[in-house]
């Protein structure tokens, strides 16, 4: 169906067949080229760029539900996690040896620049068919960056780790057990701790980042969303503190 569709935070997505238009900035023809290059390395479920015009980029529609806030019971199971960690390792994979000269990103890049990072790979970006990741779509932020800075936002999204646990999700109570499951499932050495650090970090730097979209773009709900990032950094900094001083204690 044809028509603005549900979703779009910071870029209005709207549907015109099987493509979709998005406003266009000076990082589209990057991420167009990108798109590109993941479609030769045998990523296909990502978009493909179908063009730029009078300021909007095209691309390919992505079949499939993408669930939206309150995320659904069916986000939750173990078996989501994993796939989904599984299709970020292909997309990191995949990523590797993309050239940078001339690249214009609209996230700044992280070191160590790995791979390319999504930079908001969680739920509400992928696509899905009978409980099946089938696709990710919103590539716009994307930017070099290490595999954890995308690993842990996908943590904070689907594990969950949040200060307000959500309705029907998995408490904190089993986070460690499911950050476990989604680093092996991805393939990654990184620990615990790594994952709390580093997605603390990251939702800080997306407080930040929502905080100045919401004076560019004019959206003040935008500001809102900053106050509950700053929430979840500080609630996952608390409890890196607190086992710290746990681990401390004397037996």
């Amino acid at each position: 169906m044809d028509g603005f569709l549900a979703g779009g935070n910071m870029n209005a997505v709207e549907r015109s067949g099987n493509t979709v238009l998005r406003n266009a900035g000076p990082w589209t023809p990057t991420v167009h080229r990108y798109l590109d290059y993941l479609a030769v390395a045998g990523i296909d479920w990502a978009p493909r760029p179908l063009g730029i015009e009078n300021g909007r980029e095209r691309l390919s529609f992505i079949e499939g539900d993408v669930p939206l806030y309150p995320l659904p019971d069916w986000v939750w199971p173990d078996a989501v996690l994993e796939q989904g960690a599984r299709r970020l390792r292909q997309l990191h994979d995949a990523s590797i040896g993309f050239g940078l000269d001339g690249a214009v990103w609209q996230s700044p890049a992280k070191i160590p620049a790995e791979v390319i990072c999504h930079n908001d790979f969680s739920p509400h970006n992928l696509a899905f068919v009978d409980g099946e990741i089938v696709g990710a779509i919103d590539f716009d932020m994307c930017s070099p960056g290490p595999r954890l800075w995308d690993l842990a936002y996908f943590a904070t999204r689907a594990v969950p780790l949040t200060s307000v646990t959500p309705d029907n999700a998995p408490g904190m109570d089993d986070a460690r057990r499911r950050v476990e499951l989604l680093l092996a499932a991805y393939g990654s050495d990184a620990t615990w701790s790594d994952i709390l650090r580093v997605a603390a970090i990251r939702l800080h730097d997306l407080a930040q980042m929502s905080l100045d979209k919401a004076v560019e773009l004019e959206k003040p709900h935008l500001r809102d969303e900053a106050v509950e990032y700053d929430r979840d950094a500080n609630f996952l900094r608390e409890l890196m503190a607190d086992e710290r001083r746990t681990s401390q204690r004397p037996n």
